[in-house]
């Protein structure tokens, strides 16, 4: 069993990490762990704490070292592990009084504590190509509409270096996030490709107009988006992009707004806080 001391430093460093999602506004990695796979990744089995504690770490996948090797997948050398905590239990005798005035003495299992559990990221491995499997996203009922005159399909993957992508040869729309505004972002891509056609690759123009429309799009329909994270990904590209794509994004705009309100739905998914996409 862990020392004291080694375990008391290991459960301070696990509520600072918890601290810093205030102090850094870290609160799309808390959404993030509440949604779990169907898979057999073991995170998607680990407690809340856990999966907020690996977020933090800035992965969607860790495993202990055992975990990895039967994956076909090594730990590199030099990587550092994090820790997430497991149950101890211990087992005490309990004795009671019968009806009879006898003592009948039984043993049960308490929660004696916690130990710190070390686990290594993906990015911090190599070897076989990880399995991975979708796991489910559900998409406001408003946007059926939209959905089926573009033609799309809404197809939830694991995270695999962008949280949304959208296919204009076979109208996919990739998700590898709940949130709304990752959702938004590609849909608005596929609406402007309706309307004005777009080009392969991540075009200034196409991203900044997205980008905008969604943050638009999710005020006018009362989700909250940060608007700080629309700024800085518009600064990322350019402002004078923005200018130039008003007229544009007024389109995309008009467009979903228009067939949402021609549909009115309830909504069925979690209004959070978003990241930018790619």
């Amino acid at each position: 069993m862990t020392a004291p001391e080694t375990r008391n430093s290991r459960v301070k460093e696990a509520m600072d990490l918890l601290l810093k999602i205030f102090d850094e506004d870290n609160l799309e990695k808390v959404a993030h762990a509440v949604f779990r796979g169907s898979s057999n990744i073991p995170s998607d089995k680990w407690s809340f704490f856990n999966r907020i504690v690996m977020f933090m770490h800035d992965t969607e996948d860790a495993r202990g070292f055992k975990q990895w090797h039967e994956a076909g997948r090594y730990v590199t050398k030099g990587s550092k592990a994090f820790y997430i905590f497991g149950p101890v239990f211990k087992k005490i005798k309990e004795e009671k009084t019968t009806a009879s005035s006898e003592t009948e003495t039984n043993e049960k299992e308490i929660l004696a504590g916690f130990r710190g559990i070390p686990v290594f990221r993906s990015e911090d491995t190599e070897g076989a190509p990880l399995i991975t499997e979708n796991y489910k996203v559900n998409i406001p009922c408003e946007f059926n509409s939209i959905i089926q005159e573009l033609g799309l399909k809404v197809v939830p993957v694991r995270f695999c270096g962008a949280y949304g992508s959208y296919n204009m040869l076979n109208k996919n729309i990739k998700l590898a996030s709940p949130d709304i505004e990752v959702f938004l972002h590609e849909l608005s891509h596929a609406v402007d490709d309706r309307l004005n056609g777009l080009k392969p690759g991540q075009k200034k123009d196409q991203e900044v107009t997205a980008e905008f429309s969604a943050a638009v799009i999710g005020y006018l329909m009362g989700y909250k988006i940060p608007l700080g994270n629309v700024k800085e990904y518009v600064e990322n590209y350019s402002f004078k992009e923005l200018l130039n794509s008003l007229s544009r994004i007024e389109k995309v705009v008009t467009f979903v707004i228009d067939r949402t309100r021609m549909n009115p739905a309830a909504v069925n998914i979690p209004r959070q806080a978003a990241t930018c996409t790619g």
